[in-house]
């Protein structure tokens, strides 16, 4: 097989990434670090070629991820390549600093910097037209191929961005009945900030569109006024970014930089409740910013009655502007996104091919995205038309969707008591035991996660009130917040329920 083009290679790379980003289910600033300027610049029928920028990379990727690069490669290409894994330094400092967050030592160096000279006026996209298969998006999201515009840059401050990712706009949001009211609010935020609706709660499960609309908001809101000062950022990363301006006492500039926005948008907020700390630099933020009449948008994979261990003032906050959910796409709405996808990767897909994928996949608009690349993949590697068979033989991860919910608990309940040890009769049972009750509140967990079961409803199956079911539930999210060891022990049975 001869070596891949660039055009190849950016498909195969956007494929691994986000395969990648699944399978090793890893927080996603630990992700970045060692993934986030890895790209693939070279692959034949013997050797991937992946470069980075330093030689602690490299010994990292070599020694701990060449095996998972190997595996998940075959699970896109068909065969297992070697891994080789070369340093190119002049990677790092093209890097952008993951978009508009920004660290208080990070703000700290850079304007030292500026003291002695002007900053480097080079840009960073130059990377991605070096090595043409790698992924340069914006941090925390999906979509490879990001290039941020930029203008001139101040005496103090990073450049301003005139957008976001590009890629996530409201002209390609595709609505159904499943997510007007959210995109109707977003609309509405974006061109009238801070005015009728603040805040805008969007909450959702994973994969449905909720990182989409929020830039979308942002574009949309930087197209009107280039000049706002806009920052987007993770509820994770806020919390980092917090912990480290205390450790290095620049509290004041983080104070600064997030009080000073017009807009303000944090992703994935769910992730301050419990964070004692956290939740009163943003509860302090958030009134600063409310009082001045700036825009706030949160999202979440919960509304806010239901995110455990969140103080009750910051709840009231939440609730006092406008909540909006995003539920999972209906089947047309999943007709003409994969008609869309399709149509955006060249590809020819049969009418009959398209309703087996909308009735299967029907979880988030993200499969549907994933399903289309890898599809995509395996038509260009092997020049194979995509008929029934090739999608049924390509994709069948995708296609578990298709298991009876009543399938599916069973099957998480198995696992459940061969992980833990406890019968499934113990599980389902009265028992008060420690361990008994512990095992039954992971296995409402996980069905509440996995099988998107109602609170009524998982109290149906365990013979129990939705009160109680919201309980036990809240002890396995509050251990998951303290108990490093038990979060684990929780993915690990995940990942083998998803094995099936």
């Amino acid at each position: 097989m001869p070596a891949k083009n660039s055009g190849d290679l950016l498909v195969i790379w956007q494929l691994l990434d986000s395969m990648l980003r699944e399978e090793l289910s890893m927080p996603e600033l630990a992700y970045n670090l060692f993934f986030g300027n890895l790209h693939l610049i070279s692959l034949d029928s013997q050797t991937a070629v992946f470069v980075c920028e330093s030689e602690a990379k490299q010994d990292v990727l070599k020694n701990r991820y060449a095996e998972t690069l190997g595996n998940t490669l075959e699970k896109i290409i068909g065969y297992k390549p070697d891994i080789t894994i070369k340093v190119d330094p002049s990677l790092a400092p093209e890097l952008p600093d993951d978009g508009s967050v920004r660290s208080p030592v990070k703000i700290a160096k850079e304007n030292i910097a500026r003291r002695e000279k002007e900053p480097d006026e080079t840009s960073w996209q130059d990377s991605a037209e070096k090595y043409p298969g790698s992924n340069v998006s914006e941090a925390g999201t999906d979509v490879p191929g990001f290039e941020p515009q930029k203008i001139d840059v101040p005496k103090t401050g990073m450049p301003k961005r005139l957008t976001y990712n590009e890629d996530y706009t409201f002209e390609n949001f595709f609505v159904g009945d499943s997510n007007s009211f959210a995109h109707s609010a977003a609309v509405s935020v974006a061109e009238n900030i801070g005015r009728k609706i603040n805040p805008l709660f969007i909450y959702g499960d994973s994969g449905l569109g909720k990182t989409h609309l929020m830039y979308a908001i942002a574009n949309r809101a930087l197209q009107r006024d280039p000049s706002m000062n806009v920052i987007f950022v993770k509820g994770e990363e806020f919390m980092n970014e917090l912990i480290e301006s205390i450790q290095i006492h620049t509290s004041a500039a983080f104070r600064e930089k997030y009080r000073k926005a017009d807009m303000l948008l944090i992703d994935d907020i769910q992730f301050i409740a419990g964070k004692d700390s956290t939740q009163t630099e943003f509860f302090h933020t958030f009134d600063a910013l409310y009082e001045d009449h700036k825009q706030i948008v949160l999202t979440s994979d919960k509304p806010p009655k239901e995110m455990a261990n969140l103080e009750e003032r910051i709840r009231s906050r939440f609730e006092s502007g406008l909540i909006a959910d995003i539920q999972p796409p209906d089947y047309e709405l999943r007709i003409a996104i994969l008609k869309s996808k399709a149509s955006q990767n060249n590809l020819d897909i049969p009418m009959d091919v398209i309703d087996f994928l909308a009735q299967n996949i029907q979880s988030n608009i993200r499969q549907i995205d994933g399903v289309i690349k890898k599809l995509g993949a395996k038509n260009l590697l092997s020049g194979m038309p995509i008929t029934m068979d090739m999608v049924i033989t390509t994709v069948p991860e995708y296609l578990r969707d298709t298991e009876p919910v009543g399938d599916l608990v069973k099957r998480i309940l198995d696992t459940v008591s061969k992980k833990l040890n406890i019968s499934v009769s113990d599980i389902m049972g009265q028992s008060r035991k420690k361990e008994i009750k512990n095992a039954r509140n992971v296995a409402m967990y996980i069905i509440r996660n996995m099988a998107h079961m109602s609170l009524p409803q998982i109290g149906t199956t365990f013979s129990r009130d939705h009160s109680t079911v919201h309980s036990n539930i809240s002890m396995v999210e509050n251990q998951i917040l303290t108990d490093s060891a038990f979060e684990a022990s929780i993915n690990e049975i995940i990942k083998e329920i998803k094995r099936g």
